[in-house]
């Protein structure tokens, strides 16, 4: 499959009580990326207090009723009902305090709670009480069933070192059953990731991983999602590129021509995250010119200011590059050479180079 450009296969490797699959990506160099799928349970609605499952509404559902399971020497006037902790609503089959509700007792002689209609005020927790002994007979609690939302997840922009391990997470909230998927820029990872798939762990990152990582939650009744911006920091990546009056253009280590009928561009081209803070030029060990991101400025020393021309060209939209030209305004033997440029930036410094005969 191809995300961007990117061409990946996908691998399913066997773990330790979850699933896991390879993402191997083909850019200049080969270079792998592991997500490991983390199992996670939903919370057990039966944990604090409860005995019975969330009654799941829907906006404004009328008549919703909660019985309260008859007990052995049950005294029916004995038996209270309340909303929250403390909001007092009946007792027995008496008429309740508040129109919102009522109160009867059923074939089977259950007391039942019947909820007129679903607003913001009738939802919550609803508890009836032994009052003999004041013991909750059973708690239940009403629940909007509406689109997933995510709770909490993981800084939604994350700065890492090459090949190191990064983990992206959403916290999901649903009170029905919800799917997850993983996006890699705007293309769905062919994971089937499901409900369990709330982590995506990046496993010897690289920079061809920068990227814009979605997590997309769906349940019957819509979607939420939330964008991570995943920036990998490495050093320098430089390669060389000369250009002649006829376009040829030469890569690092070819031997290059000189001729005095012909002007010569050597362009030194750099990816790097963070950008540079220096580039410099130079032949053998001499020190043709540099930029410093400090001064902002481009100086070309003294001895080559009549011979060489720099100019940089700044990154754009459609490239990341940064380039630091060198132009041979009247190429001859003096130019025979091996010319190197060097880039730094916080993480390190890469050189490359070419041979001018």
């Amino acid at each position: 499959m191809i995300y961007n450009g990117i061409l990946c296969s996908v691998v399913e490797l066997t773990y330790t009580k979850m699933r896991g699959y390879t993402v191997f990506c083909n850019f200049m160099t080969i270079s792998t990326v592991v997500y490991l799928l983390r199992a996670e349970l939903i919370d057990d609605p039966k944990g604090a207090g409860q005995d019975a499952l969330p009654i799941l509404v829907n906006w404004p559902d009328k008549n919703v009723q909660i019985t309260c399971t008859k007990q052995k020497d049950q005294v029916d006037d004995k038996i209270l009902w309340y909303h929250g902790e403390h909001t007092f609503i009946s007792y027995g089959a008496h008429k309740p305090s508040n129109n919102d509700y009522s109160v009867k007792k059923n074939s089977y002689g259950e007391i039942e709670l019947t909820i007129k209609k679903i607003s913001k005020g009738t939802l919550g927790k609803y508890s009836c009480v032994n009052g003999n002994t004041n013991r909750k007979i059973k708690t239940v609690e009403l629940k909007i069933i509406e689109k997933p939302s995510i709770v909490n997840h993981s800084n939604t922009t994350l700065t890492i070192t090459e090949g190191n391990t990064t983990e992206l997470w959403c916290e999901v909230e649903s009170v029905i059953e919800y799917k997850i998927d993983w996006f890699l820029h705007d293309d769905r990872l062919d994971l089937p990731v499901g409900i369990n798939g709330s982590r995506l762990t990046i496993v010897n990152i690289t920079r061809h991983c920068s990227a814009i990582y979605r997590c997309l939650v769906t349940n019957a009744k819509g979607n939420n999602s939330v964008d991570f911006d995943v920036i990998v920091i490495h050093k320098p990546m430089v390669k060389i590129e000369v250009n002649t009056t006829h376009d040829n253009v030469v890569t690092k280590k070819t031997d290059v021509k000189i001729s005095k009928k012909k002007k010569i561009t050597v362009e030194c081209i750099i990816n790097a995250e963070p950008r540079t803070d220096y580039i410099e030029w130079s032949v053998g060990k001499k020190r043709i010119g540099s930029w410093n991101k400090t001064s902002g400025l481009l100086e070309t020393y003294k001895p080559f200011k009549a011979r060489y021309i720099l100019t940089k060209d700044e990154p754009t939209i459609s490239s990341a590059h940064e380039i630091l030209k060198l132009q041979i305004l009247k190429p001859s033997k003096d130019d025979v050479g091996t010319f190197k440029c060097s880039a730094t930036n916080t993480v390190d410094s890469q050189t490359a180079e070419v041979e001018l005969v």
